[in-house]
């Protein structure tokens, strides 16, 4: 049965992130199952993208665990998200509690799946995120991307989450030689500070022998790196194509390690800081090197070791695949048929 289905995501659709990554991606994985999916989230451009998108308007930015969030906060947006959500068969909505457009969304569901993706620690914020979980539909379905993003809905909303993780579109094995100076990539915002980009510079002014890449907004004009800017998929997925290396050099406050599984699915090897949600993902001597965070010395050594013995991009991939939108896709669309057939029931 084709299903209609309401992709909601409380972050801003104009600017890249990794909840929007998933959420679009998700789309068009459920469109070539033969499902109509539409996403709704804040906005102005809509995304290059492939799939019905509803935009909200513009968002408001909000500081929080290490990051900015951009919300649609306003009482209007709130309405427009209820109105788009209406005939929907299932209403899925990415971080329900977060305030605005997504929360109104999911209290006005009938056939609710949240998904949690955040991991932080709920401390004195705990009174007032149960209160929000409270007022949510029970008989929503409850999944959450990571051990890590399940512990903090557990806390925020005291329900014990399926497990489903982020996923990618895999793309076509690249065709890698191995002479030229290798390129070494970094994907992420370079102005925020949890993302580490400060190590990724400092590896470029010491590692003359490779071609340092950064592929995201905040760029500033580094010495030794060359900035694109934020890019589209397809760019981006050249970029990655033709690189050695991904450092991703994050210091904290992530839930899952979606530019991993990006990197690997390009046969592209991975040195990363040493967090638990990133191990959570892959972790394969082949492919990965792990180094403290913050620590420049352990990631240069890292990052020339995997220039002197460049990967298998066959064992890259191969761990990346285990996320693939054909392995996750069906989980979700599992618990979209079970709320589904639940909310049809007298």
């Amino acid at each position: 049965m084709s299903l209609r289905i309401a992709l909601v995501t409380p972050y801003s659709l104009d600017v890249p992130g990794g909840v929007g990554t998933h959420v679009l991606g998700l789309a068009r994985w459920l469109i070539a199952q033969g499902h109509r999916p539409v996403v709704i989230g804040p906005g102005e451009s809509p995304p290059i993208s492939g799939v019905p998108v509803r935009l909200l308007g513009p968002a408001r930015s909000f500081r929080f665990n290490g990051s900015v969030a951009r919300l649609a906060v306003g009482p209007g947006q709130s309405r427009r998200a209820v109105e788009a959500i209406a005939g929907a068969d299932v209403v899925h909505v990415h971080e329900p509690l977060t305030p605005g457009a997504a929360f109104a969304a999911a209290r006005a569901a009938h056939s609710l799946v949240v998904t949690h993706h955040a991991a932080y620690r709920v401390g004195p914020l705990l009174p007032v995120l149960r209160a929000r979980a409270g007022l949510l539909p029970r008989n929503r379905i409850t999944l959450a991307v990571s051990r890590a993003a399940a512990d903090t809905a557990r806390d925020a909303a005291g329900r014990d989450p399926v497990i489903v993780p982020n996923a990618i579109t895999m793309p076509p094995a690249p065709e890698r030689g191995m002479t030229g100076r290798p390129t070494v990539a970094f994907l992420g915002r370079l102005d925020e500070p949890r993302k580490g980009y400060p190590v990724f510079a400092a590896l470029a002014a010491s590692i003359p022998e490779a071609r340092f890449v950064a592929i995201g907004p905040g760029g500033r004009g580094t010495p030794g790196v060359q900035e694109l800017g934020p890019l589209d998929d397809a760019s981006a997925s050249a970029v990655l194509a033709d690189a050695t290396v991904l450092v991703a050099p994050n210091r904290f406050g992530e839930s899952f390690g979606l530019i991993l599984i990006e990197a690997l699915a390009h046969g592209c090897a991975v040195v990363a800081s040493d967090l638990p949600a990133f191990r959570a993902v892959a972790d394969h001597p082949a492919a990965l090197s792990w180094f403290p965070v913050g620590d420049v010395v352990s990631a240069r050594a890292a990052v020339r070791r995997r220039l002197a013995d460049r990967p298998d991009p066959a064992v890259c991939r191969a761990l990346a695949a285990r996320y693939s939108w054909d392995a996750v896709g069906p989980c979700v669309l599992d618990a979209y048929r079970r709320v589904a057939r639940d909310a049809s029931m007298p």
